[in-house]
């Protein structure tokens, strides 16, 4: 398996003592037979939630639907009927089963991930989510960051998951459900005609396809990370550009390095025109802010003597030396300097109509 975040010392063991009155691996149990991406990936998040390992012994995984054997374990999921964050079942197949406030029914995975663990505030999901911050080098994550994160985490993988094993949803040839599903055993593999093989097969599989799952699953939170720090990234820009550090305001918004940006330009209604940014390479990029959300119109075109053009052609041009490159659809630039793709915004900002002429095309006139 992946390796899997690791609690801080001793907060295993404080919980542990919280939830459970021994001190003996934690036995784990899910249903035998048919496995699919709500149990493997509930497995996951447990797992990473409560700092445990797959070999270190801190835990016993059962694959069994023996309702004495259930009855023992101390977290049961997707399997006897129960729906009980208390006693840390996470069964969803039971009549009135648990659903999510806008009514979409859950899988074992999603009553997993929002479940509250003893003696703390976050949820089982957040707790996965800051455990995984931790593990990936960002141990001193804000809670409201971690809980945003971990709602878009759920949103766009959590939930999909929970709606394709609840029949509400279809699934893809190449998505996670798809892929957990081809872990399972073959029709015709010799081990159908032997229940106990059929079973040993299962496990194996099962915890192959939890590895798979586990690297997905933190590749997701990293994915989300990343755009929720892309996000506070962009507003401290707009912060210094308003007050004349970097950028022109209000027109140019200089960002230090290239990262996603147009949605929090949109959701804090920025009156920008240009973004520029440093390239790996040394570069640096100039693009243009769209019209509306998903338009692949902009506010205001690079100008059309200039597009599809790049190096010497270009600086013959717009008179810029530096210039290298632009798009033939006038979105983006691409210079050689800072100096450069400024020289470069502030030429294109030149091209902007007056407000008489703007509100005349605004009209059709």
């Amino acid at each position: 398996m992946a390796k899997l975040p690791q609690l801080p010392s001793g907060s295993f063991a404080e919980m542990r003592m919280l939830m459970f009155s021994h001190d003996r691996p934690l036995q784990l149990a899910t249903h035998s037979g048919t496995f699919h991406a709500d149990d493997c990936l509930a497995y996951v998040v447990l797992l990473g939630a409560l700092g445990l390992g797959l070999d270190n012994g801190t835990h016993v995984l059962l694959r069994t639907r023996d309702r004495v054997a259930l009855d023992a374990a101390d977290i049961v999921w997707d399997v006897g009927g129960v729906a009980d964050e208390a006693r840390w079942r996470f069964d969803h197949h039971q009549p009135g089963a648990p659903k999510a406030p806008n009514g979409d029914p859950l899988s074992s995975v999603g009553l997993v991930w929002r479940t509250t663990s003893p003696g703390n505030s976050l949820t089982l999901g957040q707790r996965y989510v800051r455990n995984t911050l931790a593990g990936s080098g960002f141990p001193e994550v804000a809670d409201d960051v971690v809980a945003r994160i971990a709602e878009n985490v759920r949103y766009k993988f959590v939930r999909h998951v929970d709606l394709v094993d609840n029949g509400v949803e279809r699934t893809a040839p190449t998505d996670l459900t798809a892929l957990v599903d081809a872990f399972n055993s073959s029709w015709d593999e010799p081990s159908q005609s032997d229940p106990a093989a059929f079973e040993a097969r299962q496990l194996a599989g099962f915890l192959r396809a939890s590895r798979m799952v586990a690297v997905a699953l933190e590749q997701q939170v990293e994915k989300e990370r990343g755009t929720v720090f892309a996000s506070q990234a962009v507003a401290r820009a707009w912060e210094n550009c308003r007050s004349g550090i970097t950028g022109l305001h209000p027109d140019l918004l200089e960002l230090p390095r290239g990262m996603p940006w147009q949605r929090t330009a949109f959701e804090l209604a920025l009156p920008i025109l240009y973004v520029m940014s440093p390239e790996p390479d040394g570069r640096w990029k100039l693009q243009a802010m769209p019209a509306e959300k998903g338009s692949l119109r902009n506010r205001l075109d690079m100008p059309e003597a200039w597009r599809g053009l790049q190096d010497a052609a270009l600086e013959q041009a717009c008179g810029i030396p530096g210039a290298a490159f632009v798009h033939r659809s006038g979105h983006l630039a691409i210079a050689a300097t800072r100096d450069a793709a400024l020289a470069m915004a502030q030429a294109c900002l030149a091209t902007r109509p007056s407000p008489a002429e703007a509100l005349r095309k605004a009209w059709g006139r």
